[in-house]
């Protein structure tokens, strides 16, 4: 960093931000953001300025979807390395295998209305 000064200036900008992120205060994050939009890439500024109340939904909320998304990237995952299979049960069964449950949590009843 000792051989540019923009450099510098914005990896301590990325600190900065990076700590408010982490400690979940969304007025010094978009603070910071806002004091220092001018000197960073246009990039940067259309990114968090258009989903900023995405982004303060996500630090003031503690709900996240990170579990579901890694289990959908793990299923379609072994749906491209199996080329197919033969029927779904078996399809269902790698699964279940993968994500090491021992069986299946719930059984559906058709009940006759």
């Amino acid at each position: 960093m000792s051989y540019s000064e923009d450099l510098k200036y914005h990896y301590n900008l990325y600190q900065l931000l990076l700590f408010h992120f982490q400690n979940k205060e969304p007025e010094k994050f978009f603070g910071l953001i806002e004091d220092n939009i001018k000197k960073v890439h246009s990039l940067f500024q259309t990114a968090f300025l258009k989903d900023k109340g995405k982004i303060i939904n996500a630090l003031q909320l503690s709900y996240s979807n990170a579990k579901l998304g890694a289990t959908n990237n793990l299923i379609k995952l072994i749906k491209r390395n199996a080329f197919g299979f033969r029927n779904f049960e078996n399809f269902k069964k790698r699964i279940f295998i993968a994500l090491n449950i021992k069986k299946e949590r719930t059984k559906f009843v058709l009940s006759r209305a």
